[in-house]
């Protein structure tokens, strides 16, 4: 081989070197690219997760500073119903938004003198407020509380422009203990013997048929409930239990001889007792439901007695007791019937027991009138329509012992009802009522009609 030959053979040797080299030192670049970008994938979704992470601590931070909180950290749930009824009555009633009965008749007279039976007119005053609270393993249970406001408070007819700046007014409110098998109520109720209301949404400042067969005052109270069966089906439980209540003694009467506006059960230096035995079955077992729904599982019955004392004149006490029975049950076909009856004698302060009275008329020698003794009672059907559409229809009705002169011998009531929430939280309602009162052995008829509506939270 020439020297040209090797001089050739030494640039292609260089060259092949050169190549090799080249492509050694070009590889590890590529595998450095594929790193790169997997590590920049990386950091784009790190990133992408801290601005996740931060959003998330900030919708934190807004839902904690615009939280209701509680001074001992206990969270707490608020609620409301603001609603307007429309209202109108063809007659005279005690009370034009919410009536239980028709006022006395007026006396004769010249009839172009009196203003007319009719009235048209709005309100807010039965919109509520309230709260409640829960907590788990206090005193070995679980701790319950709540509280219940409206506008209903004051005398609608009375000074102050009630009706167009309605007074708050306390409905009930409730401290309560769970455990396995007792419950303990303290606060202020409905009477445990009346612990059921029509569902209305025309009569909510005072619950329906109020005055015809129905005990609703709120009563400050003290309430034990002790369960001493439950079957271990679970699909379909059984519950028996017991209750026992002492009550504030109002009788929403005075002694004759009263100087200090107290209560004539307020003087008997005793408080109002009652009792009820009740069963409960199907899936409902809490005992919960609120004004606007319908049970459609299982029910409950119960039977009751109350005890009382009133001291009316002079040194003797006499006895305010009832016996009652209630009962809430689910029908097929998503009916629902629910009502009370109860027996008894002074109690109007439970809530219009007696049409609203205590004693009847007094002869003229005598102070006070006889004790009156009254028979009374409500039932209501109501139907799930549509999961938004509830309508039903009831009656309820109060008969006093006309032996004892009562000036109200006897008050019915009947109403048929529609709810209608086409959307949450805005509701509908319309409610017809007719009243039937009857004074000195004559029935007098009126209506009520009455449509509701607002939003509820």
């Amino acid at each position: 081989m020439g020297r040209v030959g090797r001089w050739c053979a030494a640039c292609l040797t260089l060259i092949l070197a050169i190549a090799v080299r080249v492509s050694a030192q070009s590889a590890p670049p590529v595998q450095r690219d594929s790193a790169s970008i997997a590590a920049d994938s990386l950091a784009a979704r790190l990133a992408q997760l801290e601005k996740d992470l931060a959003l998330l601590r900030q919708q934190v931070a807004d839902e904690s500073r615009l939280s209701t909180r509680t001074r001992s950290r206990i969270g707490l749930t608020l609620t409301a119903r603001i609603q307007l009824n429309v209202f109108a009555n063809d007659k005279r009633v005690n009370t034009v938004d919410v009536p239980q009965l028709l006022a006395a008749p007026p006396s004769a007279g010249n009839p172009a003198s009196g203003p007319g039976t009719r009235t048209l007119g709005m309100s807010l005053r039965q919109s509520r407020i309230g709260a409640a609270a829960s907590i788990d393993s206090v005193l070995g249970g679980r701790f319950e509380g709540d509280l219940d406001l409206d506008f209903f408070g004051g005398v609608s007819t009375g000074p102050g422009d009630r009706r167009l700046f309605p007074e708050p007014r306390l409905r009930t409110a409730r401290a309560q203990l769970h455990w396995a098998h007792t419950e303990l109520l303290v606060g202020s109720e409905t009477p445990l013997i009346s612990d059921l209301n029509p569902i209305s949404m025309a009569a909510v400042g005072l619950p329906g048929f109020v005055a015809a067969g129905n005990l609703w005052n709120w009563l400050p109270q003290i309430r034990l409930t002790h369960e001493v069966f439950r079957s271990a089906n679970d699909a379909s439980p059984v519950s028996i239990a017991i209750q026992g209540a002492a009550l504030a003694p109002f009788s929403n009467a005075q002694h004759v001889a009263e100087t200090d506006a107290v209560d004539a059960g307020e003087r008997s230096g005793r408080p109002f007792l009652e009792s009820r035995a009740r069963i409960r079955w199907g899936a409902r077992q809490d005992g919960s439901l609120s004004d606007g729904e319908v049970l459609t599982r299982g029910g409950e019955i119960g039977v009751s007695a109350h005890h009382g004392w009133v001291r009316t004149s002079g040194g003797s006490m006499q006895n305010s007791q009832a016996i009652a029975a209630d009962a809430q049950i689910a029908l097929p076909g998503h009916l629902e019937l629910r009502g009370e009856v109860y027996r008894g004698q002074l109690l109007r302060g439970l809530g219009g027991g007696g049409i609203g009275q205590n004693f009847g008329r007094p002869p003229d020698s005598l102070t006070l009138g006889g004790i009156l003794h009254d028979t009374a009672g409500w039932l209501q059907l109501n139907a799930l329509l549509h999961p938004t559409l509830i309508a039903g229809v009831g009656c309820g009705s109060d008969a006093v012992n006309l032996r004892e002169r009562p000036v109200r011998e006897r008050n019915t009531t009947c109403a048929v009802h529609a709810l209608y929430r086409p959307g949450q939280p805005v509701f509908l309602s319309f409610e017809y009522r007719a009243l039937q009162t009857r004074y000195s052995g004559k029935n007098y008829h009126g209506s009520h009609f009455n449509l509701a509506l607002g939003f509820e939270l």
